[in-house]
């Protein structure tokens, strides 16, 4: 996730999030690890795919996928 984050220029939290989302946990179940509301998930959910340039947590997980694979 580190090199993603670089890449596509998001923050240390935004980052995290996209970590869990793409680890298949729930928004709800986001919020309550980092001690935040649902609806800053969502905040942050919506700020990584605009970033990302995707729409679903499948291409979210895809482009992790890939990273990984390229080794960066």
């Amino acid at each position: 996730m580190a090199a993603v984050r670089e890449f596509y220029g998001l923050s240390a939290r935004e980052a995290e999030v996209a970590e869990l989302i793409a680890r298949g946990n729930t928004v709800a179940h986001i919020a309550e690890l980092l001690f935040v509301s649902e609806n800053t998930v969502r905040t942050h959910s919506k700020r990584i795919y605009v970033k990302l340039d995707i729409h679903k947590r499948q291409e979210l997980i895809a482009l992790v996928e890939r990273f990984e694979s390229e080794g960066r």
